[in-house]
């Protein structure tokens, strides 16, 4: 049902689907919304499945190009054990305020550290953080962070690509060792970061030399769109055709 649903709303929808080349795409969403009359904090007994779809640019609106951001040491995006590994609407209420203030500063978004003891990185705004150094592809491991696909996908390729995948606890004091940072995430699929600014200790972490994506980062994010546009074949089955 899951699957005929997303084909049926695509189908329907097809004149709403980007011209190939325009860098944009049209996004699917799932949703579930407990629709059952209940009085009381508990779990609804009744629920309504939904597929939406919508035509969108690029996430950041500088597109495939290295963005600026900065670490969130007063706010908390998801507790321990709590709600932040799982796709849920409510989770985005607690980003709201903090990622107002990045972008009031001049900031593309933040990063945010665990919520626990403020010194792993926990998730890079609305999209997952990964990291390069020394032919490894690093990401963060923590109960809060919503496992992506699109990072599953991203390690899947580094591996072919003959890299090395640590999916860790990765302490804040690393940013200064690694040599290419980025977002993923479904609408961005990979934002490079050009620098790291941390308000609390005044200090900056750059990438990106001469302003441009790392090498890595730029194989990866190439190997996966070629993927997802069918430019090259899909040894992984992650796509499906769908007739128009």
């Amino acid at each position: 049902m899951f699957r005929e649903a997303i084909i049926k709303a695509v189908e329907l929808n097809s004149r709403f689907i980007p011209p190939y080349g325009m860098g944009a795409s049209l996004y699917i969403r799932p949703l579930l919304i407990g629709s059952g009359p209940e009085v009381g904090v508990k779990a609804a007994k009744e629920y309504m499945f939904m597929v939406f779809v919508c035509p969108v640019g690029p996430y950041f609106k500088e597109g495939f190009k290295p963005v600026d951001i900065m670490i969130c040491r007063d706010h908390d995006r998801a507790a321990p054990l709590g709600t932040g590994s799982f796709k849920v609407g409510g989770n985005y209420a607690a980003s709201l305020v903090s990622l107002q203030e990045a972008h009031d500063a001049g900031y593309g978004t933040t990063l945010y550290l665990d919520a626990k003891e403020k010194k792993y990185i926990d998730e890079c705004g609305p999209a997952n953080f990964f990291a390069i150094k020394n032919n490894t592809y690093i990401t963060p491991q923590s109960t809060s962070i919503l496992p992506s696909i699109t990072n599953l996908s991203l390690m899947e390729l580094a591996k072919k690509m003959g890299m090395k995948v640590e999916k860790r606890p990765v302490d804040v004091a690393e940013l200064e060792s690694f040599e290419e940072v980025g977002a993923c995430g479904t609408a961005a699929v990979i934002t490079p970061i050009k620098k790291i600014f941390d308000p609390v200790t005044n200090k900056i972490y750059e990438y990106c030399c001469e302003g441009k994506p790392g090498p890595n980062s730029v194989k990866l994010y190439n190997e996966l769109v070629a993927i997802q546009n069918g430019e090259i074949p899909d040894s992984f089955g992650w796509t499906e055709i769908v007739d128009l």
